[in-house]
């Protein structure tokens, strides 16, 4: 996983945590944030729910003058967007703990090392 994977679903959490509507924090979450991560900078674990999202994210397309991510979040109700914002932070969650399985792996091998 880059870091900045990590950071960009980081920023984008903290986004939907500022006081606004939820259509338009998530509109900024994953516009600022979001849209220009790929699903291979993330571990193979999450990539499928991110490429989700994204499709999700840019389904409508877009009217003069929009992007597809607002012409999207528009479009959706308010259960939808909170579904959205969920699943945002929902991978931040997922790169936690697999950032934390890797760490305790790489731990694990290092005593195992060193004992040898």
């Amino acid at each position: 996983m880059h870091p900045a994977a990590w950071e960009s679903l980081h920023k984008a959490t903290l986004e939907l945590a500022k006081a606004s509507s939820i259509k338009q924090r998530l509109t900024d979450a994953y516009s600022r944030h979001l849209k220009d991560l790929t699903a291979a900078e993330l571990p193979g674990t999450v990539r499928s729910d991110f490429e989700a999202l994204r499709l999700r994210m840019t389904e409508v397309p877009p009217l003069r003058g929009e992007t597809a991510v607002a012409a999207t979040v528009r479009k959706m109700s308010i259960d939808e967007a909170d579904a959205c914002a969920a699943r945002i932070v929902c991978l931040l969650d997922a790169l936690h703990r697999e950032a934390g399985r890797s760490e305790g792996v790489s731990r694990i091998r290092a005593r195992g090392e060193l004992a040898a």
